[in-house]
């Protein structure tokens, strides 16, 4: 095992990441203000990771999940055993990061432990309790197409994605209907291997004591090397200038002008301006916010960096009354243009911009669960390791207004970009 001090001097508490022969990554916080533990496995997949035929998988896998495995064979063992070690558990699926985490007191971390271990490498994908929860995803599917934003997210879904079925996490209803324990297992060898996953444990733990039971259970977790997350290409493309009406209810409105930003997949170097240019630009206080609002007819505005390696966007987007969408689009092009006259940011602005990030982190790092189940994991997935997340604070504190310009240049200036309008009057998306 290789140990690797990691060390958050914004903390209360440090981290420690190592990594198992098998390739499992292990990353240990010590905090001891509450006696309770919270274990979390992240895995490299998503919707990102499937082809038309597979789009679902992934979702229906974290429903599977929390089902009967090799150690406790059919659901009701399961239940018991979670009341009796009153574990807190949920998972979540998305394009690129899928999450799996657990809360129990800390006289219960070998416990916790064996529970997730079981959960993670030794499935059943039971037949009938597949049947059962298919029905379930299918009612969360219908939630959310009865949505009043599902028109746009499929809009979004045909016009910037080169593969649409990426950007469904939800799944596709025949792949959902269709998905047999074969297919499960299989999507199972390929993703949920311990070189394509990392393993986070944070609360009342030992380090020292910790890391020998860590690599007792899970180093028999049998290495796969199937995973091809990080041979996938882009998942984001705008040709062309493109305008979309979608249809949404009525009396609500919505503008939004989308570019392609910089993926965290090799070109993490654009994110510290990215991330500062979105702080500065959201201000209440700002232009962008005066113009478009207190003077405009715009509702409430946003302006966004979303970090991401296979669909990085930049957002300039509004809630605005329907009647009033066209004369709001045409303001915002106007505003977009004045970001690039001299003087529109300052270093005053953009190092209070820093300051605010800075402190948003602090505030993410006050609770060691909300570390294993939300930050780790996910900075973890899109930085490709925690490097990224630790140096941070350092690279986004020497950002500048000449960077931010030079963002704006590279990513926005005579870009082509997707503007999305909801209207009642929009087009409707089945």
């Amino acid at each position: 095992m290789l140990y690797s001090l990691i060390l958050m001097l914004s903390m209360n508490f440090p981290i420690v990441e190592s990594e198992l022969s098998s390739g499992l990554d292990v990353i240990v916080g010590e905090d001891h203000s509450s006696p309770i533990v919270t274990v979390c496995i992240v895995v490299n997949t998503g919707g990102s990771c499937e082809t038309a035929e597979t789009n679902g998988l992934a979702h229906f896998y974290e429903h599977m999940f929390f089902k009967g495995n090799a150690a406790l064979p059919d659901q009701t063992a399961y239940n018991n055993r979670m009341r009796e070690l009153g574990i807190i558990r949920n998972g979540t699926t998305g394009n690129e990061v899928v999450r799996y985490f657990l809360t129990v007191s800390s006289d219960l971390f070998d416990e916790g432990l064996e529970f997730m271990y079981d959960a993670i490498t030794g499935p059943l994908f039971d037949q009938q309790e597949m049947v059962n929860e298919r029905s379930v995803i299918m009612n969360e599917y219908q939630r959310n197409t009865s949505g009043p934003y599902w028109n746009l997210w499929r809009m979004r879904e045909q016009v910037l994605s080169i593969e649409p079925w990426r950007s469904s996490s939800i799944g596709d209803p025949d792949v959902i209907q269709s998905a047999s324990p074969e297919v499960m297992h299989m999507f199972q060898h390929k993703y949920y291997t311990p070189d394509n996953a990392a393993l986070i444990i944070t609360g009342d733990v030992d380090m020292e004591t910790v890391m020998p039971v860590v690599e007792e259970m899970f180093g028999n977790w049998e290495y796969g090397g199937n995973s091809d997350y990080f041979d996938l290409g882009l998942n984001i493309s705008i040709p062309k200038d493109t305008t979309v009406y979608a249809g949404g209810p009525e009396g609500m409105g919505s503008v939004s002008i989308v570019f392609v930003g910089p993926s965290m997949a090799g070109q993490q170097n654009w994110t510290y301006a990215a991330d500062a240019w979105g702080q500065f630009t959201s201000r209440m206080s700002g232009e962008y916010f005066n113009d478009l609002v207190t003077n405009g007819p715009f509702l409430n505005v946003y302006a966004s960096y979303y970090s991401q390696r296979f669909e990085p966007t930049i957002t300039f987007g509004g809630t605005i009354d329907p009647e009033l969408a066209d004369e709001g689009l045409e303001m915002m092009r106007q505003e977009i243009q004045s970001m690039f006259r001299e003087g529109y940011f300052t270093e005053e602005g953009i190092a209070q911009a820093v300051e605010q990030l800075r402190r948003e982190r602090l505030f993410n790092e006050e609770s060691s669960r909300d570390m294993a189940t939300g930050t780790l994991p996910f900075w973890w997935v899109e930085g490709g390791g925690l490097d990224y997340y630790n140096s941070y604070p350092d690279s986004l504190a020497a950002v500048t207004v000449d960077d931010v310009e030079a963002f704006l240049n590279r990513w926005v200036k005579d870009r082509p970009s997707a503007v999305f309008v909801l209207t009642p009057e929009g087009e409707w998306v089945e």
